[in-house]
């Protein structure tokens, strides 16, 4: 729980950042990008033994994959309103498998 109490935080201000976009410029937006891949990376190789809902955790980590691969294909191809769609659609929806991962784990820690 000690590692989800460092990691989460740390990968919701990263997402913040990368949600504020036109606060930071996309040269910021792709080396917070980065650092959360990094983050991301570390965090899964620390923890990946202590998974609770090992599909969920897939799941988050495909959608910030989802995410970045559709931000670099978005960088390169302009003009597809699906694509923006995809982007920020999967980007939430890490954002709240974040959340809910770490809620559950923080429920499931107290009962024991």
């Amino acid at each position: 729980m000690k590692k989800d109490l460092i990691f989460t935080p740390t990968m919701l201000l990263i997402g913040v950042l990368l949600f504020l976009l036109r606060a930071t410029g996309m040269t910021a937006h792709i080396a917070i990008s980065v650092v959360g891949i990094l983050v991301l990376i570390a965090y899964t190789v620390l923890t990946k033994k202590d998974w609770k809902i090992p599909a969920l955790e897939i799941i988050m980590r495909a959608f910030y994959g989802i995410a970045l691969i559709t931000g670099i294909v978005i960088m390169n191809v302009h003009g597809i309103a699906a694509l923006s769609v995809i982007h920020k659609a999967s980007a939430v929806l890490f954002m709240a498998l974040i959340i809910v991962l770490f809620i559950h784990k923080a429920v499931t820690n107290k009962k024991a």
